[in-house]
Order: structure tokens, then sequence, then C-alpha cells
């Protein structure tokens, strides 16, 4: 199944105005600005409620599995004490790493963004991302390979380039099995770049797909060893693309994998 998204990340919510009353504005009818504005907010308050429910989660399991180290301790439990220890770790990484997918997706929703176009040879920014996650891989003993069938230089802002891939090649280890590949794709068509993010892991539901990239309504899955995620990164992927004038695409099935692609146009000057 596939899925195409509109260019605006807001545009679900235009809607939710369209229909009211012009009780908020006070000289009569909305401009199409204003409108964009209303929507603007009511997602980033939608945003805001999920992040507190998600942090209220993560902090009350912390908090419950340090009372229960307590008594592993004043047990002399040692063993179990040990793996509790592991489990507040790995708890409150997911915190921190919510905290900071919070910032960063909140930074970059507005259009205060510094947005910098350079050129670089596209083959070695995508090799550099493979290097940093090969400690990730390693863990589940996973292989992320690259096959480019094309290579040159690309104008784009490196630092949303290196994030999207970041988070495209992240996800697709989460949800691989144990000793199995990822494949990243690169082709240049004409007039634009596209690359694949590629994976034969667990997949996703119809159900889950169709709500892959609305705040409220995630559907959020461990991964193959438990991990977890806030799930704003897959947003974050599609904001940064849309800002390039490109597209987001998946095709995905149950036990049959996740094949992830996007486009990036030519840009000139």
């Amino acid at each position: 199944m596939s899925s195409n998204n509109p260019q605006d990340p807001s545009a679900d919510n235009l809607s939710d105005f369209e229909h009211q009353p012009n009780q908020d504005f006070a000289y009569g009818s909305p401009t199409d600005e204003e409108i964009r504005l209303q929507a603007l907010n009511h997602t980033k308050d939608k945003l805001l409620s999920v992040v507190g429910h998600d942090l209220r989660s993560a902090i009350g399991g912390v908090v419950s599995i340090v009372y229960m180290l307590d008594k592993r301790l004043e047990q002399g439990d040692m063993e179990d004490a040990k793996r509790l220890s592991g489990l507040i770790r790995r708890a409150a990484l997911d915190a921190d790493d919510l905290l900071k997918d919070l910032v960063t997706w909140t930074r970059n929703s507005g259009q205060e963004l510094n947005f910098r176009l350079e050129s670089m040879d596209v083959v070695e920014l995508v090799e550099t991302e493979i290097a940093r996650l090969q400690s990730v891989a390693m863990r589940k003993k996973q292989r992320i390979r690259l096959e480019a069938y094309d290579s040159g230089m690309i104008r784009a802002d490196s630092n949303m380039l290196q994030a999207i891939f970041r988070n495209l090649l992240t996800n697709a280890l989460k949800f691989s099995d144990h000793e199995s590949d990822v494949t990243v794709r690169i082709y240049r068509q004409p007039g634009l770049w596209e690359f694949q993010v590629c994976d034969k892991g667990i997949g996703m539901s119809a159900e889950v797909q169709d709500v892959l990239l609305k705040i409220d309504k995630r559907k959020q899955k461990p991964g193959t060893s438990g991990e977890t995620g806030s799930g704003f990164g897959l947003l974050l992927c599609e904001d940064f693309i849309q800002r390039h004038g490109g597209h987001l695409t998946w095709e995905s099935a149950l036990g049959r994998g996740t094949t992830f692609s996007f486009t990036i146009p030519e840009l000139l000057g």
C-alpha cells in the first residue's frame, strides 16, 4: 500500500476552521494566512497534548521501576536490581529521545526555519549516515547495504538530508529482524533524485499506515527487540522533504517489510 501526502503538513486540520463561524476573527472573513495559522496552532496543540501524555507515561514508568529497585536492594537481590537498573536506563533514554524530537519538530514547524542549500556528494552523504548507524545495526547483527544506481552532486540542506536518512534508517533497523538487511537505494530521475530505504521487517497494517503521519492517532509498536520511539521522527522527515519540494511515500505489508521512498528535486542556484 502506498500513500501520497499533501504538501501542507497542516492541511488535514483546515476543515476544522473552514466551517466555523468567524468568531475568532475581528474583521469579518478570515484570510488564507489566518486560516493557515489557526490550523498550525491547532496541530501544535494536539502535538503538545500527545507529548504530555507520552512524557507522563515515560516518567511514571521510571518512578514505578525505581520503587521496585529500592525493594530489591533492601532484599539484597542484586541480580534483579541490575535488571531493573537497565530498564530505568532505557526508559530514561526513551524520554530523552521524545524531548529531543519534540524540540526539533516544534523549532522547525514554523516559517523561521533556516534553510541552507549547498552542493554535496550524494553517495558520500548516505555512506556517512550508514557508518554512523553501524553500531546500532551490530546490536542485532544487521547489515546496511547501499545500492547507488546513480551518483553525483545534489543541492540540498545537508542537516535536513542527514536527519531524513538517519530517521528512516533507524526505523528500518528497529522494525527488522536479527541478522537481516536494510537497503538504501539511490536513483536519479529527470529533474529529481529518488531515494528508498527498504527493510524486510514486520511491516505495517493498513490501519497503521492510515494514521502514520497523524499526530494524535499514532499506532506505536515496539521494535523487534522491544525498542521504542516517539513517533515524531517520521513527521520531521515529511516536513524536511516537503521543504525541499519533494514527496514522501511508502509501501508496506504485515510480515513483508516496508519501503519508504522520497524525492528531492534538482534545486539550482
